[in-house]
């Protein structure tokens, strides 16, 4: 039972750690763009080069300008040292802005594109009955979200190893060739900043762990008030101050719980300010010790002491932006890695031949978390060239099992053979190479009238005209269609808005145009009236002379345009036959056919 939602689950309480996601993500982006993500890297590596190597350069300059002091250095020395520091200087700048612009328009779009597509191509190879499911709908929109989580880890890790690790390699050569035991100075750094990013961290999570409840039905409130589609019932019904004072007492909570928080981090950091104060504290005593020993010059003191500021910067920099950049979007991350663990079986690519027409043996599929089955243990075969029709009341299966029939559904039993090929082992690409369909409601594109219908074998460059004029489409009524098969099919783009039977001829005109040999219409002509039905019929029926097709329809006077007519009831067929042989059962055909003939009459 629901195998295919099991299958796909497969894999998915794996836990995640930063290494995990380093492991999946870093090779992810260097496949995908491997000439930028180099470049970029070179880029932080100079960016962090340039900034640590300022401290010994000024070193150097500061020593000059003592023994010029003392006049054992000459002024051309000093030049030439301060020359080498503002090159530096507007190196380190350019070099900022470098960075910047590779950031946010280079790396960002040519990373972003290829993630995207990598969740495309995943989405690409899920089974139709997937989307039925809302656990794995939910799945698909945080892997979009996660996909930004995951380029912002790829980033932040760039950063700190490239940029921020090369500015503390520099920084520790240079206090381990002055004075060995100054390596402490980058301990002293990092144990208060440290503790102080990650306290704040717990903190901030636990906040929002508390506030994220509060916080939706705060939203909820507030649309309850001003939501167009939920303000007039408010006003009519006198709820406006009820969900006011719901919107404010909310309102006061989350700012009360944010107080709380921001107290006790601004408790938390003034004393860890101490500690920091205490390092900052510890580091001058040493670079004073070394100094008044001479194991270090009053050039490298001042060095090292003007550095400190940007040491700690940095440090606090790097902990953030490992914080947001990595830890607070490992939860995104998870969902985007959990969407490409769904299993990807290897299929055929193998097209369906027709000629072999379809069969089902003991067909039983189970929509997701469903306890009883849409379709339940049905047989049938449907020749090459034979019409068959599907009735049955609201519910039946009749839409599930064409869905089977076609292969959008994957049978939880059983099997379906498309063409003498297995629906189950055989990519979608191949599967509907040779299918089209026409549905009850068909998706509406923001286009012409012409791409609507051409849309359903774009490569395509024969005339749509006479799939149109096959599913009665005016497009030569102006009235309608102002600039014929070119009107723009919304109002959005100062086109029309075509009514639901409109757009069913346009939907039927689509499923007729696309080159097929087994063709499916699901009930497309529902919000048309009868007489017109029967006329799209008719012409149906001369369409599929030699072509295997299936015709889904509520109206049983439709179907005596069929070979044969399936009754459909509880998921199971429970009759089959011909129009005339069906009537002389006198069971459930017979029964609906004549409640319509009653409800016509």
């Amino acid at each position: 039972m629901q195998k295919c939602s099991q299958a796909n689950k497969a894999g998915m309480n794996k836990k995640l750690s930063i290494l995990r996601a380093t492991r999946r993500i870093v090779p992810m982006v260097l496949r995908a763009v491997p000439f930028a993500a180099v470049v970029h890297a070179l880029i932080a590596l100079a960016w962090g080069i340039s900034i640590g190597i300022i401290a010994p350069v000024s070193s150097r300059l500061y020593d000059a300008l003592a023994l010029l002091a003392i006049g054992e250095a000459q002024l051309r020395d000093v030049y030439i040292i301060a020359a080498v520091v503002t090159g530096i200087l507007l190196f380190r700048e350019f070099m900022n802005a470098v960075h910047a612009f590779s950031v946010r328009s280079v790396l960002y779009d040519k990373i972003r594109g290829p993630l995207s597509r990598v969740i495309h191509k995943k989405i690409k190879t899920l089974p139709a009955a997937a989307f039925e499911d809302k656990d794995t709908l939910d799945d698909i929109e945080k892997a979009g979200q996660g996909k930004d989580g995951a380029l912002g880890m790829y980033l932040t890790l760039n950063d700190v190893l490239f940029l921020h690790g090369t500015f503390f390699v520099v920084m520790g050569i240079f206090l381990w060739s002055i004075q060995p035991i100054l390596i402490i100075t980058l301990v002293l750094i990092f144990v208060p900043v440290f503790f102080s990013q990650m306290v704040e961290a717990k903190l901030m999570s636990d906040l929002e762990a508390e506030s994220a409840p509060i916080r939706r039905k705060n939203a909820h409130y507030e649309h309850c008030i001003i939501g167009t589609d939920t303000m007039k019932e408010t006003r009519l019904f006198g709820g406006f101050f009820f969900f006011k004072n719901l919107f404010t007492t909310s309102l006061n909570l989350l700012a009360k719980k944010e107080w709380d928080t921001q107290k006790k981090i601004t408790k938390i950091n003034l004393l860890l300010n101490f500690v920091k104060a205490a390092g900052w504290v510890g580091i001058l005593v040493l670079l004073f010790h070394s100094l008044m020993s001479g194991n270090i010059t009053v050039g490298a003191f001042a060095a090292v002491f003007a550095s400190i500021d940007t040491m700690f910067g940095f440090m606090e920099n790097v902990m953030d932006n490992i914080r947001w950049g990595v830890t607070n979007n490992l939860g995104r991350i998870n969902n985007f890695l959990n969407l490409l663990d769904y299993p990807t079986p290897a299929k055929s690519t193998a097209v369906p031949d027709f000629e072999e027409g379809i069969q089902l043996e003991n067909v039983t599929f189970y929509y997701p978390k469903a306890e009883n089955p849409a379709v339940s243990n049905v047989t049938l075969k449907i020749p090459h060239g034979e019409t068959l029709a599907l009735v049955g009341e609201n519910g039946s299966g009749k839409t599930t099992l064409v869905k089977l029939l076609c292969g959008l559904y994957k049978p939880d039993d059983g099997s379906v053979m498309v063409g003498g090929i297995d629906s189950a082992d055989t990519t979608n690409d191949a599967l509907f190479a040779k299918t089209s369909a026409a549905f009850q409601v068909g998706q509406r594109y923001i286009f012409s009238l012409k791409e609507n219908v051409c849309i359903s074998e774009y490569k395509s460059e024969h005339d749509p005209l006479p799939a149109m004029r096959d599913a009665d489409v005016n497009y030569d009524d102006t009235a309608t269609f102002p600039q014929g098969i070119e009107t723009i099919l919304t109002r959005d783009y100062e086109g029309v808005e075509l009514s639901g039977g409109q757009w069913q001829r346009v939907t039927t005109a689509r499923g007729l145009y696309r080159h097929h040999e087994f063709i499916v219409l699901d009930e497309p002509t529902a919000a048309i009236d009868p007489l017109e039905e029967t006329r799209i019929y008719k012409r149906f029926a001369e369409l599929t002379q030699n072509k295997t097709a299936i015709l889904v329809t509520h109206r049983l006077g439709s179907t005596k345009i069929a070979d044969r007519i399936a009754v459909m009831d509880g998921g199971k067929i429970v009759e089959i036959g011909t129009h005339d042989t069906l009537l002389a059962l006198n069971g459930k055909y017979a029964e609906m056919w004549a409640a319509q003939a009653d409800s016509y009459a």
